[in-house]
């Protein structure tokens, strides 16, 4: 078995106070890694994780103070493995919980110890054509260097937000504040350290309040 750290881009919709949703893995398609997670992987994980629950992080940061949320539910369809979460009260969770609102923040992460095969181009086309999955015409040309089928998770470490997603599809599709808040879509650099980010946006609160007027 081999340890794995697969992320994905999800949109942003609005679920109850406090609470996020999103997709921390995508199946079928071909990601940045070169690597394929099938439909049905995380089925015999599924009911441990539901009943132990995984660290919602920042980062992938194993320290207490990156522990943004807890787990509230996990779903698995065709499409991937949905997860929903609520955000602590810490500092670092409410000042990623507004990137994420902002849609500053729209990747979630897995990382997690699987089992998998090595596919080549026609063993990756016949998968695709037997799940009935359209690739796009990218996702064609990256198959004719093969893949690496990701076919069961065996257990998962923890699920992460993450600035820049191994899997373009795994996104956050849900952020809700504590106070109801929802901001529009901003735009920003790609590639972000989130953890030193809330930390910075933390300590600017402490000399401009999120309700001052700043003037220049």
């Amino acid at each position: 078995m081999s340890l794995f750290k697969k992320a994905v881009t999800s949109s942003i919709d609005v679920t109850e106070p406090g609470a996020s949703r999103g997709y921390v893995a995508k199946y079928l398609n071909i990601d940045r890694q070169g690597h394929i997670m099938l439909p049905g992987a995380h089925a015999k994980i599924l009911p441990k994780i539901l009943d132990e629950g995984a660290p919602i992080l920042v980062d992938h940061e194993n320290r207490t103070r990156s522990v943004i949320g807890t787990l509230s539910s996990a779903d698995e369809s065709m499409d991937g493995l949905l997860i929903a979460s609520r955000f602590s009260a810490t500092n670092i969770a409410q000042e990623t919980r507004r990137m994420m609102a902002e849609k500053a923040v729209t990747q979630m992460s897995e990382q997690f110890y699987g089992k998998s095969k090595k596919y080549n181009e026609k063993q990756v086309q016949s998968l695709w054509a037997n799940y009935g999955y359209q690739p796009s015409e990218r996702q064609k040309d990256m198959a004719k260097s093969g893949a690496i089928v990701i076919t069961e998770v065996t257990d998962v470490v923890d699920f992460s937000v993450v600035a820049v997603p191994a899997n373009p599809e795994a996104r956050i599709i849900a952020v809700k504040s504590f106070d109801g808040d929802h901001k529009s879509p901003v735009t920003v650099a790609p590639r972000i350290d989130l953890a030193a980010l809330a930390q910075r946006a933390n300590l600017a609160d402490k000399f401009w309040p999120l309700n001052a007027v700043r003037k220049g």
